[in-house]
């Protein structure tokens, strides 16, 4: 748990106006805008974004054990081991978003994080030198480098991660951290763009 956002008064804490039940708050609270720490935290994250494409992000987390349990906690290389019959059945796991094309891209990004993995050492490593181009560069390389990545869906990824700091709404209790961030990073007058409630490209159905 973030040091700064313990449990104790959730209900009453100021936040960004998407965060509207407790798991979105504790989302909110807890993981938007802070690195994945493992390679499977950061695939995670993606699989995680492109699933959500026609979906509100409450969806999405709410299905998020039972994604953890049939992707193999997101490991790459057991989400990349996934074959024709593995994905006819999770396709009949009513506990998941049930979408083939997503469950695809799904593998196939696995495929592309082991690369990165053997390339850059880790995923954490390839990010890291990510998060120093420029904004437009990160959207730009989100959306060339992984299957089922739109300018909207690259957005949503890089503002969960961290990638850029996300854009909380005033009068929420992190605004100022992320204004104070915003500054020394010189970000200028922050971004407009989806929230994690929004729908996502149709490319990543």
């Amino acid at each position: 748990m973030h040091p700064n956002s313990p449990s104790t008064n959730r209900s009453t804490r100021p936040r960004c106006a998407w965060a509207t039940t407790d798991l979105l708050a504790e989302y909110h609270d807890e993981e938007w805008g802070r690195p994945p720490t493992t390679d499977a935290g950061w695939l995670e994250m993606i699989i995680l974004e492109t699933f959500q494409a026609g979906l509100s992000w409450r969806v999405v987390l709410e299905k998020r054990q039972a994604m953890r349990e049939a992707f193999g906690q997101f490991h790459p290389h057991r989400v990349a081991e996934l074959t024709d019959e593995d994905v006819e059945h999770l396709l009949a796991n009513p506990r998941l978003i049930r979408n083939r094309r997503k469950i695809k891209a799904a593998i196939a990004n696995a495929r592309i994080a082991q690369r990165l993995v053997r390339e850059a050492g880790s995923l954490s490593h390839f990010f890291a030198e990510l998060k120093q181009l420029s904004e437009e560069t990160v959207y730009d390389q989100l959306q060339t480098t992984f299957v089922g990545v739109g300018p909207v869906t690259a957005r949503s990824i890089a503002y969960a991660t961290g990638l850029v700091t996300p854009p909380h709404e005033e009068g929420c209790w992190l605004a100022s951290t992320v204004t104070d961030a915003l500054r020394v990073e010189q970000q200028g007058d922050g971004v407009q763009s989806s929230q994690p409630d929004d729908d996502v490209d149709d490319a990543a159905q």
